[in-house]
């Protein structure tokens, strides 16, 4: 007896501390994604207040200059996910035919803006680099005629800071074999290039938006392209509870229905003003890691010597 409640304590007690153990670890490796998913945003905002300052600048901008900016951002080459940089501007009814004059002018004779309609307010993609087949789809379309990018592009007014939509499909996956959730994020341009005070001035100063549209699965990916994913799985999904219709993007192995992991976890992360839910899950190569096999060991011998 005397022997087998000391096999008891042998066995409890490490199996205890590898638990403690491996709980810290995964600890540690839901932080550094959370980590890495906050920093690669706040590139994004950074090179997007670049943009809006250089939109806000006074200096004449046509899509050639435009071109210049962005391709020496190289964003598409650097951040995997970031479709590029465009700048959707603010139209009145009454400025419509000579923005769309204008745009003909940098070389689109195509250019117009959609969906067709009569609108109080109009914010039209004028410019987006790089220009190639999937971004043209976008040129001419009237983000505020789509609630998730409204909402998204009435809180950066509002508020003068980056705000991301919730989940949307970009204008870009049109025709993809294979598309994508998506998001975007605006940084808002105003006349003068300051921060008007107070809401009234910041909605009369509207320029327009510096923004960037994001495939998620792309996005994601490349942010974890350098780390070992064998260890922990996660699901991100938009908005502040777990909803399958507002999936942005989820580690191939995550859910497996034949596993249960060892150890889960979920959290709220905040994107440029918008919440996300982050679900995480720890995978066998994590779980078999580690001295869990001390405790099992400790009750087989020392019910034997017992």
């Amino acid at each position: 007896i005397v022997g087998l409640l000391l096999t008891l304590g042998a066995a409890v007690t490490p199996a205890q501390t590898s638990r403690a153990r491996s709980a810290l670890r995964f600890h540690a490796a839901t932080a550094e994604a959370r980590a890495a998913i906050d920093q690669r945003v706040q590139i994004h905002v950074s090179l997007l207040r670049g943009v809006a300052g250089y939109m806000a600048s006074g200096v004449e901008v046509d899509r050639e200059r435009f071109r210049r900016y962005i391709e020496r951002l190289d964003l598409t080459n650097s951040y995997p996910g970031v479709e590029g940089g465009g700048f959707s501007a603010r139209v009145r009814p009454e400025d419509r035919a000579a923005l769309e004059g204008a745009v003909r002018s940098w070389g689109q004779p195509e250019f117009r803006l959609w969906p067709d309609g009569p609108r109080d307010e109009t914010h039209a993609i004028i410019l987006l680099e790089p220009l190639n087949a999937r971004n043209r789809r976008a040129l001419g379309f009237n983000m505020f005629s789509e609630p998730a990018r409204r909402a998204a592009m009435e809180r950066a007014r509002d508020t003068g800071v980056a705000a991301a939509s919730g989940a949307v499909r970009l204008v870009q996956e049109q025709g993809e074999i294979q598309p994508q959730s998506g998001f975007l994020i605006y940084v808002p341009v105003y006349a003068g290039g300051g921060l008007p005070t107070g809401v009234d001035a910041r909605r009369e100063q509207l320029l327009g938006f510096a923004y960037s549209p994001f495939r998620a699965d792309d996005l994601l990916r490349g942010i974890f392209a350098d780390r070992d994913r064998s260890e922990v799985a996660f699901a991100i999904y938009d908005g502040s509870r777990p909803d399958a219709a507002a999936l942005l993007h989820r580690s191939p192995h995550f859910g497996g229905p034949n596993y249960r992991p060892a150890f889960t976890a979920s959290e709220t992360l905040n994107v440029a003003g918008r919440p996300w839910t982050i679900l995480y899950s720890s995978q066998p190569a994590f779980d078999a890691s580690g001295d869990a096999y001390v405790a099992p060991l400790a009750a087989v011998v020392g019910a034997l010597l017992s």
